[in-house]
């Protein structure tokens, strides 16, 4: 499909499978304050900023520590899944060195923070694939459903948004290509992804599928 000119992956949960790591991260996080780790929960901050869903938990739990407090509480919960746990989502090297090899401009635009993003880029040698790695790091820390990473990543691509494709695995990611004004690809992972991804131009289950190659006209190889 030559209308695209740039493909644009979210991090967590779609390249990588961090979302698994973050379940146990998170459980842990939230019971240093007595809380429990609900899916009302993951649904409100699913691609948020750390910092974003760290005033968040402050206000609607109204608790007494800091804001920085929580978050360096969540940082400390949540540095391992990039060091040590995430693994990359099966499909997602063959995918990225073929879009390469086609001559899309790839870029990350991610609610992780940069130093995680570079973290995760350097663990798998992707350097070679990304022309830009943007974070909600860039705009203020708002992250999803808030279009402004994409918004963003599409300038330092210098691409229109109707030339950009993103790959999502959160209805709030969908939500903010969206409002950028792109075309989505939702991946869909029945263990974390929820709602309604009924706006997205084509629905997979992994990025080994092979609907993914037919909707960009690319090779596939078994």
């Amino acid at each position: 499909m030559e209308k695209f000119k740039a493909i644009i992956f979210d991090l967590d949960g779609t390249l990588i499978d961090s979302e698994l790591h973050w379940v146990d991260a998170e459980k842990k996080f939230l019971s240093t304050y007595g809380l429990d780790y609900t899916q009302e929960w993951v649904s409100r901050v699913m691609g948020k900023s750390l910092t974003e869903s760290s005033k968040l938990l402050k206000e609607i739990h109204n608790l007494p520590h800091s804001h920085e407090e929580i978050l360096a509480e969540k940082i400390k919960h949540s540095d391992p899944i990039y060091t040590h746990h995430a693994q990359p989502m099966p499909g997602a090297e063959k995918l990225l060195s073929i879009l390469k090899d086609a001559g899309f401009q790839l870029a990350i635009a991610s609610g992780s923070s940069l130093s995680r993003i570079q973290t995760i880029v350097s663990r798998f040698g992707w350097e070679k694939y990304f022309d830009q790695l943007c974070s909600t790091d860039h705009v203020g820390y708002i992250g999803k459903p808030d279009p402004a990473i994409f918004n963003y990543t599409a300038q330092s691509l210098e691409m229109a948004p109707s030339d950009c494709l993103v790959f999502e695995d959160s209805v709030n990611g969908l939500r903010a290509a969206k409002g950028a004004a792109m075309s989505c690809v939702a991946v869909i992972n029945p263990d974390w992804s929820f709602g309604d991804f009924s706006q997205a131009e084509l629905s997979v289950q992994t990025l080994e599928d092979k609907a993914i190659y037919n909707f960009l006209d690319l090779p596939y190889e078994q």
